[in-house]
């Protein structure tokens, strides 16, 4: 019942529980200038290694300014553990507001999952795997030019990967053009010679006892060689969630992993293969051995509150860096 009640808390209401690709026809391109729900053909896998895989189709919100003009930029959202809820509706306000095309993604309605209490049904690549294929498809469209990639706690190990040219060469010829991470998972390295690419910043808590923030500083302090194509921010205090006002009073939770275990069987890279594997070499072939690794790799004990400071430093934060980025 405590996991069902952090879900709840974490992840605010929901805000759709009805699939639109059962009303609507899957989409190969895109041409609409109207705010509406986008059915699209993805790929449902655990890792990069596609072999045996199968497709399937997911939906995205897609959110076009008030003004109209004849060029936009736009950003794909994915959402954490917790799915697709009402609080992530600021965000779309605030890029919209400030003349962006948004598409929210669902990844977990197409699948038949509401939340994952386990932290296991689906990986951050199985959300970057969707992100890919929603990038593909605004590239279809003629007003939309370049293209950003945010995403939240699991959802933040997508952006985090696009950074890395060897991961996104896998999914696509195309690839963002700038990526944001918020207190995102960072259990997870590649080589020192990995070649970087996409802009990508990251926002963490300093006080974030669900995903610590010293795996993403320490992925900071190993890639910020490249031309400073990696930012960094740490924001004081800021808990897991800081964004969430349902957790405006803080709830602590006795049983809930931190994930603040350091060391090679809890640190992830990816296969010559594209498979999920430790430091070890032990792979992570789905969700149960991502649930032993969880246990493995954590220990008891996660407090989560919103912050309105640290919420008003993340939505600044979010504009200044696209703006940058997207002028350079």
């Amino acid at each position: 019942m405590r996991y069902l009640i952090l879900i709840f808390l974490l992840s605010g209401c929901a805000i759709l529980r009805t699939d639109p690709c059962e009303l609507y026809e899957v989409s190969s391109s895109l041409k609409t200038t109207n705010d509406q729900a986008i059915c699209f053909e993805t790929i449902d896998s655990y890792d990069l290694n596609y072999s045996g895989k199968r497709n399937i189709n997911i939906y995205g919100k897609l959110f076009f300014p008030k003004n109209t003009a004849r060029k936009y930029n736009a950003v794909v959202l994915s959402h954490g553990s917790g799915g697709l809820r009402r609080y992530h509706r600021k965000y779309v306000d605030l890029l919209v507001s400030n003349g962006y095309v948004v598409f929210q993604l669902d990844h977990y309605m197409g699948r038949g999952i509401r939340y994952d209490k386990t932290f296991s049904k689906v990986s951050g690549i199985t959300f970057m795997n969707d992100a890919y294929y929603a990038l593909n498809l605004l590239r279809t469209h003629p007003s939309i030019e370049k293209i950003a990639y945010i995403g939240w706690s699991q959802g933040g190990v997508g952006p985090i990967l696009t950074h890395f040219d060897d991961i996104a060469l896998r999914l696509t010829d195309n690839s963002f053009d700038a990526s944001i991470a918020i207190y995102p998972y960072c259990g997870f390295t590649l080589g020192n010679k990995a070649v970087t690419s996409t802009p990508l910043l990251i926002i963490t808590g300093g006080s974030d006892d669900l995903t610590p923030e010293q795996s993403c500083k320490n992925i900071y302090e190993k890639f910020k060689r490249d031309g400073e194509k990696i930012e960094f921010i740490s924001i004081p205090e800021a808990r897991h969630g800081f964004d969430n006002p349902f957790l405006f009073f803080g709830i602590t939770f006795d049983n809930l992993p931190s994930l603040n275990i350091i060391n090679d069987k809890c640190t992830l890279t990816i296969s010559e293969e594209g498979r999920i594997v430790n430091l070890l070499g032990d792979i992570i072939e789905g969700p149960v051995e991502s649930e032993e690794l969880l246990l493995a790799c954590s220990t008891p004990g996660v407090k989560v509150k919103y912050s309105s400071e640290a919420t008003a430093i993340t939505a600044e934060a979010i504009v200044s860096f696209l703006k940058r980025r997207f002028s350079d």
